[in-house]
């Protein structure tokens, strides 16, 4: 039989309590990033038919896809976790990137297909603006009901230190420092862009980039290595599928544009970033924190 104390322990240490309830926000999403992902990465030349946008390069439906692809990767690993406080800096992130991408799309909707074309890109287009509509509504009520259950904080368990949090709080810099840059001069941006962007590409680009900004902030502000395992595999996974579009449409690339070069220097930041996060900073801020545990 649970006692009152073994209820309190459970709901102060974070663990999952309300798994139905986060399951019906991680699960649709999940799969609204893969059904981005296929026509985007795979069939990166073919958005006119089988997207909700047309984009202006195949490279550009590429970068984006590797984004939900990262997003996949991060969906699956969240919905392994059993406590609230490891799972819930992932819904964070999605609802930065679908609040930014919603308002583009009531920007653009001209060229979102609700009527007329391809009927495969009608259907993805009403989707696209469904999920877009139902994510904020459906992330406050998970978190409010998360945590009104959890009760109070969760103690950290891997805390993280300055060599952690300082370049990672620097990558959110230049992240956001990007993502505004292409929000508010698409135009420049694309023109001196790696590759060359319509409007749409850069504001859809720089809200992936603001997302993982966003992200990184995040990460800073938890404080704690464990909580933000899933988005060490994000940050790599989004990082060799942005590197493999760009080998696929290396002709389409300004190799001698100095943003090319800070593109993919971003990118190996946040290879790098996953993999010492994973296989280095965490193994090492568990230590810590058992250790400090035993004190």
């Amino acid at each position: 039989m649970t006692t009152t104390a073994d209820q309190t322990t459970t709901a102060t240490d974070g663990r999952e309590s309300l798994p139905i309830l986060r399951n019906a926000f991680f699960w649709p999403f999940l799969v609204f990033s893969v059904a981005c992902f296929v026509p985007l990465y795979l069939f990166s030349s073919s958005t006119r038919t089988a997207f909700a946008f047309e984009l202006g390069s195949p490279l550009s439906a590429a970068t984006i896809g590797a984004g939900y692809a990262a997003a996949v990767v991060m969906f699956a690993l969240t919905l392994r976790e059993r406590r609230w406080a490891d799972a819930r800096a992932t819904l964070v992130a999605p609802v930065v990137l679908l609040g930014s991408t919603l308002v583009i799309t009531l920007a653009h909707t001209g060229e979102l297909r609700l009527d007329g074309g391809p009927a495969w890109a009608v259907v993805f287009g009403w989707g696209w603006l469904a999920a877009h509509l139902a994510a904020l509504p459906l992330a406050l009520l998970v978190w409010s009901r998360q945590r009104a259950a959890t009760g109070g904080e969760a103690p950290v368990r891997a805390p993280m230190g300055p060599d952690v949090s300082v370049p990672t709080a620097v990558m959110g810099l230049v992240l956001v420092g990007l993502a505004i840059a292409m929000w508010v001069a698409p135009g420049p941006m694309g023109r001196h862009w790696a590759w060359q962007l319509n409007t749409l590409d850069a504001q859809l680009l720089g809200a992936w980039l603001f997302t993982f900004g966003a992200g990184a902030f995040h990460a800073v502000w938890e404080r704690d290595v464990r909580r933000i395992t899933a988005g060490f595999f994000t940050d790599m996974t989004l990082s060799l599928l942005s590197l493999v579009a760009l080998a696929r449409y290396a002709d389409d690339v300004r190799w001698g544009s100095w943003l090319t070069w800070v593109y993919l220097v971003v990118l190996a930041g946040l290879l790098i970033a996953g993999l010492t996060g994973r296989f280095l900073a965490l193994p090492a801020a568990l230590a810590a924190g058992r250790g400090e545990s035993r004190h």
